[in-house]
């Protein structure tokens, strides 16, 4: 009770410095929009990837006091990157976030990114697609989401190529791609058609593979570069080590997934998944 009053009369900065105590215990979670890995509102709320996986943590961290709170990715990275008392669920590890992050042990499993275009405009794409031409040339146009890692091979020939355009949350860029103000979309398929067909155009888009990368990426907790974060990882990684061997969290990882996709999953959640640090 004291916590919440506390809260409310003093800006946060302030609280902390006085009451280190009570501010330590709070992890606010950020999460926004992006089914079927999270899921704000519908039938299937909180049913998502990340939003069952959290779950998992927060039913075995009753030590902190669990706050989710929906903000586009820009801003949850932002607040990761002052050392605030955030945390999320589902990012990407790489050596520029882990000059101001801490990274857990993997929590899921994106399967490989692909190009993803209108089923209408699919004559305009044969054959297998280079990113590195597409990007290179301009001849299409695509958008990318800010501040987002999407795999060391993409992240390498975006850094060489940027794109003009930018997004913060994928919904926006899917009624781009569907419009047809953009030509193709970097993105998970799972993601896409999902989203496409909660946006009532099931069936629109498609996916190709992209020359460049096959790269099969684990999402983790990422929290600040600072002591509150270390703890907090490591909490995170006890919770991860007792749990992700059980049937119960192989089912979450393999939500929503297609068949093929689930196999492909199963085939690496042993042997790779759960061997990687």
């Amino acid at each position: 009770m004291l916590h919440r009053i506390l809260r409310g009369l003093l800006p946060p900065l302030l609280m902390g410095a006085l009451c280190p105590a009570l501010a330590a215990d709070e992890i606010v979670w950020g999460k926004y929009n992006v089914p079927p890995y999270m899921i704000p509102t519908g039938e299937a709320a909180h049913q998502g990837i990340f939003d069952q996986t959290l779950d998992v943590l927060k039913s075995k961290m009753p030590q902190y006091r669990h706050v989710e709170l929906n903000a586009p990715f820009p801003r949850i990275n932002s607040e990761i990157k002052k050392g605030n008392h955030w945390c999320f669920n589902g990012g990407l590890k790489t050596p520029e976030r882990e000059a101001y992050g801490y990274f857990s042990l993997p929590i899921s499993i994106f399967l490989p990114l692909r190009i993803i275009v209108r089923r209408d405009r699919l004559a305009e794409f044969k054959g297998q697609q280079s990113l590195q031409t597409l990007l290179r040339t301009h001849a299409f146009s695509t958008s990318v989401m800010r501040d987002r890692s999407y795999s060391p091979t993409v992240d390498k020939l975006l850094a060489a190529y940027p794109p003009k355009e930018n997004y913060s949350e994928q919904v926006e860029a899917i009624g781009m791609l569907l419009a047809g103000r953009i030509d193709y979309m970097i993105e998970l398929p799972l993601l896409a058609f999902d989203q496409a067909r909660a946006m009532g155009r099931p069936g629109e888009l498609v996916a190709l593979p992209m020359q460049e990368a096959n790269e099969v990426v684990f999402n983790r907790v990422m929290c600040p570069r600072n002591e509150w974060g270390r703890q907090v990882v490591e909490q995170v990684n006890r919770v991860l080590l007792a749990n992700r061997e059980s049937p119960s969290y192989r089912r979450i990882v393999e939500k929503w997934h297609d068949p093929e996709s689930v196999a492909e999953i199963r085939r690496i959640y042993d042997k790779v998944f759960l061997k990687t640090p």
